[in-house]
């Protein structure tokens, strides 16, 4: 979908401290194995911090790089998420609201994985497309992965679960950054490939079940006894088709675009799977950011986002690729032209 005079107003993060794999080896929570299998030097770790206040955090630093006047325009507030957040049946997205905007305007929970922001981002422009009345919308995300029924370093094949909290404001009216066109699609033949083997009623975290998606893969995989699993056939075909496309709806060439900011996982997959079919030089992807991070699921592409913005990676008249997958298949990607230099610094007590 192409956008016209869609404004990113401001973005920002809240990032916990991190856990070095050596730290996590020295613990007895990885072990050697793993530094190829992860690709990761670190992952952020909240402890008990609930994930909506690492929300809280992050709307609260968007808002305060937005301004007064923008903050007041926001008419609605859409916050994603994957794992567990509080309390069964709780929404969790009016506590961020209340306590990081504090406005009495709707809100939604968005939940699709790890391309939860990507979607969102399509799902709040078009919430603000729908009434000439509306002015901005604002998004976050967060994760906390330190509970009992996850270990953040093996429960995900080819990455490990790190915390953390982005948010983003998007604006008909200014912002530093134009939003020029979101795609999303899905593969429905290869939704089994990530409950393979698990029982769908009753829920296996209902029964103290451990969230193992590499489990739930290998299953998957070994089950084709001949030939090739359609996950491998099918899903790099289209992802390639859907950065295509994105760019075709920007209205711009793949060659154009100047960096790749994309899930935190495995440097191979993201090499083969997504890079290289494109003829894209793997350095312009975020993997150096990403793997002192881990897999903030969906925030993983919104914090590789400022994180280039703060550092003054990307300026005026850049082209940024929000490109994310998740279970399901789903495949969504973003793609942003950067206007001007918001003039942020990164906080002084750091990332």
């Amino acid at each position: 979908m192409r956008f016209h005079d869609m404004f990113i107003a401001s973005a920002g993060m809240h990032l916990p401290p991190k856990r070095t794999l050596d730290e996590a080896i020295a613990r007895g929570e990885a072990d050697e194995s793993d530094r190829e299998e992860l690709s990761v030097t670190a992952v952020r770790v909240a402890g008990s911090t609930p994930a909506a206040d690492l929300a809280v955090r992050a709307t609260r630093e968007v808002v305060e790089r937005a301004g007064a006047q923008a903050a007041g325009d926001v008419d609605a507030f859409f916050y994603v998420t994957g794992w567990h957040q509080g309390p069964e049946g709780w929404s969790p997205q009016f506590y961020v609201l209340r306590h990081g905007l504090g406005r009495d305007i709707p809100a939604f929970e968005v939940r699709q994985g790890c391309n939860g922001f990507v979607a969102a981002l399509e799902l709040a422009a078009s919430y603000l497309l729908a009434s000439p009345d509306r002015t901005a919308a604002l998004i976050a995300a967060a994760e906390n992965f330190e509970t009992p029924l996850v270990d953040r370093w093996h429960s995900s094949p080819a990455s490990a679960f790190g915390d953390g909290a982005t948010a983003l404001m998007l604006s008909r009216r200014e912002g530093f950054a134009r939003l020029l066109a979101v795609t999303l699609t899905s593969i429905t033949e290869l939704e089994e490939s990530d409950r393979y083997g698990e029982e769908m009623h009753p829920p296996g975290i209902t029964l103290g079940v451990m969230a193992d998606h590499r489990i739930r893969a290998r299953r998957y995989i070994d089950s084709f006894t001949t030939g090739m699993p359609p996950l491998f056939m099918l899903l790099p075909a289209a992802m390639t088709k859907t950065i295509e496309q994105c760019a075709a709806d920007a209205g711009i060439k793949v060659t154009d675009i100047k960096r790749v900011c994309h899930v935190n996982v495995n440097d191979g997959f993201l090499k083969r799977f997504v890079l290289e079919p494109l003829g894209l030089d793997p350095t312009i992807g975020t993997m150096d950011f990403g793997r002192q991070n881990g897999h903030m699921t969906a925030s993983d592409t919104v914090a590789s986002f400022t994180h280039l913005v703060e550092t003054r990676q990307v300026g005026p008249g850049d082209h940024v690729l929000l490109f994310t997958s998740a279970p399901g298949q789903s495949i969504a990607c973003a793609l942003i032209r950067i206007d001007e230099d918001p003039g942020w610094h990164v906080p002084a007590e750091g990332r």
